[in-house]
């Protein structure tokens, strides 16, 4: 998992740098904040954007910092997404980031595509993303990383989304899909049916937990 982080990020840095010529770079308003509880200082976040934008795409350079003094977490975040034009009826984007203090260190990595059909590509398109992630605790040597990966497929037709299915894993073995159907019928409500799963000592995938959600949406009127 961390080899796919890698390469995602080298695939989105050489994206980013491809179109270096044209590009804008711009360093956005920072955002900070500080935090106090009886009086005294109890942490902060600090985070500094910065647009690197090209002809064709949006892209955006985050770095962070939370917490204390004494224990700082730091984070940086590379976003690229294609921006809409006549000849592209699918839009794409790709990020990458890490994260990493004095206990852990981590990798996520994200994909979506967008993919026009019918008539009114732009109206009716199923999306497609992707994410994954991995951690490896920095305070306890030897210890295996934990990694999972998620896949999502939405359908969006006439403008209004239908419905959406997930399949999720990871290293720790828990496993599991989601189906949701969003406003069946015009009935402004999203119903998602949710089972996870994990496998057990001796390699046999058992059901551990089942669920039925209803969501109210938002109706025109």
């Amino acid at each position: 998992m961390k080899g796919v982080g890698v390469s995602v990020c080298a695939l989105i840095t050489a994206s980013a740098l491809a179109g270096a010529a044209h590009a804008q770079f711009l360093v956005q308003k920072p955002a900070m904040s500080v935090s106090s509880k009886a009086g005294r200082f109890t942490g902060y976040s600090a985070a500094v954007p910065l647009d690197l934008s090209t002809d064709t795409e949006k892209v955006t350079l985050t770095a962070k910092s939370t917490g204390t003094l004494e224990n700082p977490t730091y984070d940086l975040d590379l976003n690229l997404t294609q921006k809409p034009d006549d000849d592209r009826a699918g839009q794409g984007s790709m990020g990458v980031g890490a994260s990493w203090n004095d206990r852990e260190a981590k990798v996520r990595s994200s994909m979506s595509k967008m993919f026009g059909f019918g008539i009114l590509p732009r109206a009716n398109y199923v999306r497609v993303s992707m994410d994954m992630d991995a951690s490896q605790a920095i305070a306890v040597p030897g210890k295996i990383p934990v990694a999972r990966a998620n896949i999502r497929s939405t359908l969006t037709l006439d403008g209004k989304s239908i419905g959406s299915v997930a399949l999720g894993g990871g290293s720790t073995g828990d496993e599991g899909v989601d189906f949701s159907l969003t406003r069946p019928f015009d009935i402004p409500a999203e119903f998602t049916v949710s089972l996870r799963g994990a496998t057990d000592t001796r390699e046999q995938w058992r059901l551990k937990d089942s669920r039925l959600m209803v969501k109210l949406v938002k109706a025109s009127w």
